[in-house]
């Protein structure tokens, strides 16, 4: 029973949900939860790569969704062609990304690598040994690559625990930097990777529908993934 469970998560979590049911409220205790996924989640030799932002604010969120207009989507300028044929609103302006619609948005924002709480060490030389790269860029060009990965392995924490939940989640990394920093209070110098919407999905319209347009919806790529699986 747990491991079927944990299968039909599995293949839920592949798919955003892009409209919610804003009449339903996640438990304050839900959230928390999805924060210690967040979080305590395995990063390389246990650094904070990155901030974990949590935004429940209607008016924050919808700045946030407002930075992911698309403009020139659907325009002879886009060539964005979704596997279902869909193209975009005519006259060449774009949607907004309304999988940030949800109840709540995380948003991971770079962080220093070599910080622990607010105690900063420079990393040392077993470390940049260890990372294999020596001269001027190469150490951070490095830990950005730990950064990156650090927030994917966060992200899927989040993404499949909250779904085991009974939540729909969607992730987004497109979207005007300047404005999304501006929103959430990111410090100069900083950026935010990556944002995840999660919420509880409206059971009534298929989860591809604009959450504000239902006359449009966004298009879908083909599964296209090959995985080859080894054994020794």
């Amino acid at each position: 029973m747990f491991r079927q469970m944990i299968k039909k998560s599995i293949q839920k979590s592949q798919h955003c949900n892009r409209n919610w049911d804003l009449t339903q409220e996640m438990p304050q205790a839900d959230i928390d939860l999805m924060i210690e996924a967040a979080t305590q989640c395995p990063t390389k030799q246990n650094l904070n790569h990155y901030k974990t932002h949590v935004i429940t604010d209607r008016a924050i969120i919808e700045q946030i969704e407002a930075a992911t207009a698309i403009p020139d989507f659907g325009s002879e300028d886009n060539d964005f062609r979704g596997y279902d044929g869909v193209q975009g609103y005519d006259g060449g302006f774009g949607p907004t990304n309304s999988q940030l619609s949800a109840h709540a948005v995380f948003a991971f924002v770079e962080d220093e690598p070599w910080q622990m709480g607010e105690e900063v060490r420079e990393p040392s030389e077993s470390t940049k040994t260890m990372h294999g790269k020596t001269g001027d860029g190469k150490l951070a060009e490095s830990y950005k690559e730990d950064r990156d990965q650090a927030v994917g392995i966060a992200a899927g924490y989040l993404n499949l625990v909250s779904t085991m939940m009974g939540y729909s989640t969607g992730c987004c990394k497109c979207f005007h930097m300047d404005k999304v920093n501006k929103a959430l209070g990111v410090p100069e110098g900083k950026n935010t990777v990556l944002l995840m919407g999660i919420g509880i999905a409206d059971p009534s319209r298929q989860r591809q529908e604009h959450h504000s347009d239902a006359s449009f919806s966004f298009g879908s790529h083909k599964n296209m993934r090959k995985f080859e699986t080894h054994y020794a």
